[in-house]
């Protein structure tokens, strides 16, 4: 199968759309799936913006390393700066930084192989289990989803502008 940045975009957006119709399963056993679905969406749309600078396949999942090759972060600056919002530069950097963190500890590749029982094994011992009132599976599978729409909408933005 051959990729292209676009089609790395538009997995992106169809992954996020199945993350969020995953968490929303009224069974409350498909919060492993979302979060697999919502990391996958983000790392579609890092291998988009990485494409245009390097069209080799990097097997690897790290969403780091990832972030760092896409230069989504640079990208995203230099377009508020072109935009003249050059006040929101800084609050757009810390925003798009923070919602990667969030799915950076979240996140992994081999959540795709994960029932919700180790997912609940690994949530705690990451200590994203204390303290939290409710379903502690559907909070973080939340936290993660929007982090990552945050990272895919920001990904959106900028490869539409591109376009234009």
């Amino acid at each position: 199968m051959r990729f292209s940045a676009e089609k790395y975009y538009r997995a992106g957006i169809e992954r996020m759309n199945q993350a969020r119709t995953a968490l929303r399963d009224k069974d409350g056993t498909s919060f492993a799936l979302a979060m697999y679905c919502g990391g996958l969406a983000v790392e579609c749309i890092l291998r988009a913006f990485r494409w245009e600078e390097d069209q080799t396949f990097e097997g690897r999942h790290d969403l780091s390393d990832l972030l760092k090759a896409s230069r989504l972060l640079t990208i995203d600056e230099d377009y508020m700066r072109r935009k003249g919002a050059e006040d929101e530069v800084r609050k757009s950097a810390i925003a798009l930084r923070s919602a990667m963190n969030e799915v950076v500890i979240l996140w992994h590749n081999n959540l795709r192989f994960a029932s919700e029982a180790s997912l609940k094994a690994f949530l705690n011992r990451i200590d994203r289990w204390r303290g939290v009132k409710g379903d502690p599976l559907k909070k973080n599978a939340t936290d993660l989803m929007n982090a990552a729409q945050t990272v895919v909408n920001r990904g959106i933005t900028l490869l539409t502008s591109k376009k234009r």
